[in-house]
């Protein structure tokens, strides 16, 4: 009896040839066509530089399927009852949320000067270290969090890691996610403070947010950090001064904040902090 293995036929061995080769040829293509590739239901496109950003981010917002319906603006105020978040106006004392990746662990400080400047109140600062998007808009995190703490207002600033990023598309779609979980809450998203031209993510954001609620950070001068990307403390102070005078005359959900008489006062309220190298959340 012979129990020596079989070989395996030929038709198999042209087959495997032709899985590995095909794929390869697709790519090659595609690196030298401008046109999309089109396989089965997706569609792959180059996006060398913001020309196709304006195209993609309309396409995705077109073909949105099953948007969950508006929920009503509806907030907590200082009693607990709910209100009409339409109400609100800048004499409210707010329950302060902060959300975002490293450049909320340096905002924070001056975030909270003007919170006990002008009486309101940071329930939680959430630094997600290394986070993008994905982290915030995919995971489940921040919906739990949310609904724990229940905060009148969010703060919230990422995207430094992003900027040279090229998959907007994918982008696009967390950043509609996450805009989702902030329905019915005041915010005001803060975008991140380039050091260096970003290749659309400015405007991902700016296009997943509401109207008025998107501050663009990229044309402020900082002053920076030894890594030349963060600010330093004094670039944080100015970035939050510009983000507190947008706060009180621009934003579409405005709220006190009045310049603080005393600056670098203790942060007394509670932090998570979580690295995305360890924890991406989902």
């Amino acid at each position: 009896m012979n129990n020596s293995p079989k070989k395996p036929s030929r038709w198999l061995i042209v087959w495997a040839g032709l899985s590995i080769l095909l794929p390869m040829m697709a790519i090659y293509i595609y690196s030298c066509s401008e046109n999309a590739i089109k396989i089965g239901e997706i569609e792959i496109k180059q996006i060398s530089g913001n020309q196709d950003v304006d195209l993609f981010i309309a396409e995705i917002d077109k073909t949105k399927q099953n948007p969950k319906k508006q929920l009503p603006k509806v907030i907590l105020d200082s009693s607990g009852q709910f209100i009409d978040a339409s109400l609100i106006n800048d004499t409210t004392k707010h329950r302060i949320l902060l959300i975002g990746d490293s450049e909320i662990g340096g905002l924070r400080y001056s975030i909270n000067d003007y919170c006990r400047e002008n009486g309101h109140k940071i329930v939680l600062a959430v630094e997600w270290y290394s986070a993008t998007t994905f982290n915030f808009g995919r995971s489940d995190t921040i919906d739990k969090i949310i609904a724990k703490y229940k905060p009148s207002y969010i703060f919230m600033a990422f995207g430094l890691n992003e900027l040279y990023a090229r998959d907007l598309k994918a982008r696009k779609i967390a950043a509609n996610k996450l805009a989702e979980k902030l329905k019915g809450i005041p915010y005001a998203w803060i975008g991140p403070a380039n050091w260096d031209e970003d290749f659309g993510i400015n405007k991902v954001f700016e296009s997943s947010a509401e109207s008025g609620t998107y501050f663009m950070s990229k044309n402020l001068t900082l002053s920076r950090s030894k890594d030349g990307r963060h600010p330093d403390n004094k670039g944080y102070r100015a970035w939050m001064d510009s983000i507190a005078t947008w706060v009180q005359t621009s934003a579409k959900y405005k709220l006190k904040m009045k310049v603080p008489k005393k600056r670098a006062r203790p942060y007394l309220s509670p932090v998570i902090i979580i690295n995305a190298a360890k924890y991406r959340g989902y």
